[in-house]
């Protein structure tokens, strides 16, 4: 017995090895990688008053190096943990780089530390599974996270990144907690912290945290659980978070992400655009607007007044309500969204345009919007089998739940409740991460990212599950 512990140590070990230098060889060994700004980074660093030193182009390429700018402070209002790595990585840079510097792949750097912590949670975890879940399921984390279609985020100032680590801590703490025979309050209480950062994260991921909560709340009867008063504290916390979070988002990032949702992706599937805005109580002289986005030259939404009138014309509520009153035009958007999803790799559709978020920097002699196929091989695979194929990608999607599904029915009674209550949460948000893109309709390949990142999640989830539902004993 001593001997397998010792071997299994070592293969954790060499796992997390591996882990960390996939990370660091992507994110700083050069041509170092990351994500191109699309024009989103000063929402974030804004507030630091950073801009890009040299050369910036949109969408085309990377770039590293920021300093601190006067004419860049811009607070945009929006409430984020984003700025906890920010933090941490602003005060290390702080300590190696001259005054007013700033290398992004400092918060790379921050976010891989997360990444890996996260792993480190996937491998205590696998530790209560059988042996070949033991050996898959941290395999197929590394195989799918642990490439070129999600590490190089880390070197971004998206408010994405921030949602997408968040997620995968927390849902490797939520697993713990359910999982495990009993919970410390340590454990209970970071637990609560990650997914309390997600609520954070993202205005439009907020209420993803919320479904999280009755993995914090049922204790199934296991004599060493946190006690009511401190499951409730930790629920309001979430509450709260996600609460502010959302309610706090300046009137007119929520106006902008209505208009183009409305403007750019619903009315140009609709066949009575013109009844439409009637319904809605918009001018008609608004309909000249559609199929064009907020970020357009001659868009209303490139006035202050134009903002402050649509704000009162339309809300998300309001929006919500349209889709379901127009279920044809809401499979259409829909539709859409998976169409861009099924790539895999960030592409956007902008007017007439296709558009890729690079991974490099000019210096590194690639073509604009080049992006890296480093250990890419599950996302390119993806890609080829649905891309473009929304519907397919649809039921790909849900063939995995219901995979996920008959798992937990197939778990032995002890588990049976605590396989569902997973698996329920999970469907639950591969549902909400679906239908949160409808509210914005430009970027809708970024926005689907979490969506992405649940899906694979599901097939991690379902790659340990197998073998714990139909194998037989060790």
């Amino acid at each position: 017995m001593l001997t397998r512990d010792r071997g299994w140590r070592l293969f954790e070990v060499a796992l997390l090895t591996l882990s960390a230098g996939l990370i660091a060889w992507q994110l700083f060994a050069p041509p170092s990688l990351g994500v191109a700004d699309n024009n989103d980074f000063p929402k974030l660093i804004g507030r630091y008053c950073l801009a890009p030193a040299g050369e910036h182009p949109l969408f085309e390429y990377v770039n590293f190096s920021y300093v601190r700018d006067p004419g860049a402070c811009w607070n945009s209002g929006l409430l984020t943990s984003a700025v906890v790595p920010l933090g941490v990585a602003r005060m290390a840079a702080g300590l190696v780089l001259p005054p007013g510097r700033f290398d992004t792949r400092f918060l790379g750097a921050a976010y891989g530390l997360l990444f890996l912590g996260a792993f480190q949670g996937v491998l205590l975890l696998a530790r209560g599974f059988r042996l070949m879940s033991r050996i898959l399921l941290p395999v197929a984390v590394l195989a799918i996270f642990g490439g070129a279609a999600y590490v190089p985020w880390f070197n971004s100032f998206y408010f994405d990144t921030a949602s997408l680590v968040f997620l995968l801590l927390s849902a490797v703490a939520v697993c713990r907690l359910v999982l495990s025979e009993s919970v410390a309050l340590g454990e209970y209480l970071l637990a609560t912290g990650c997914v309390t950062l997600l609520a954070a994260s993202k205005s439009q991921h907020a209420p993803l945290a919320l479904l999280m909560i009755p993995c914090l709340w049922l204790s199934f009867g296991r004599p060493r659980f946190p006690a009511r008063p401190v499951r409730g504290a930790a629920a309001g916390v979430i509450l709260a978070a996600a609460a502010l979070t959302w309610t706090t988002a300046p009137r007119w990032y929520q106006t902008i992400a209505v208009y183009n949702a409305l403007f750019y992706q619903s009315l140009p599937q609709s066949s009575d655009p013109a009844g439409d805005l009637a319904q809605l109580g918009i001018d008609r002289h608004m309909l000249q607007y559609v199929g064009q986005h907020a970020f357009s030259e001659n868009s209303p939404m490139q006035r202050q007044d134009g903002i402050d009138a649509f704000g009162r014309q339309m809300s998300v509520g309001k929006l919500a309500v349209y889709f379901v009153s127009h279920p044809r035009v809401t499979l259409r958007v829909l539709g859409t969204a998976l169409k861009e999803a099924s790539l895999q790799r960030v592409r956007m559709e902008i007017g007439s345009r296709e558009y890729r978020l690079g991974n490099y920097e000019r210096s590194s002699g690639h073509s604009p919007e080049a992006q890296s196929d480093f250990l890419d091989g599950w996302a390119a695979g993806k890609a080829l089998a649905f891309g473009n194929r929304p519907w397919l990608y649809a039921a790909y999607g849900g063939g995995l739940l219901a995979l996920a599904w008959g798992c937990a029915v197939r778990s032995t009674s002890r588990m049976r409740a605590r396989a569902v209550l997973l698996v329920g949460t999970l469907t639950a948000l591969v549902g909400l991460a679906g239908l949160i893109v409808l509210f914005d309709g430009v970027d809708m390949g970024r926005h689907m990212l979490i969506f992405n990142t649940l899906l694979d999640m599901t097939v991690c989830a379902t790659v340990a599950a197998v073998p714990q539902s139909w194998a037989g004993p060790d």
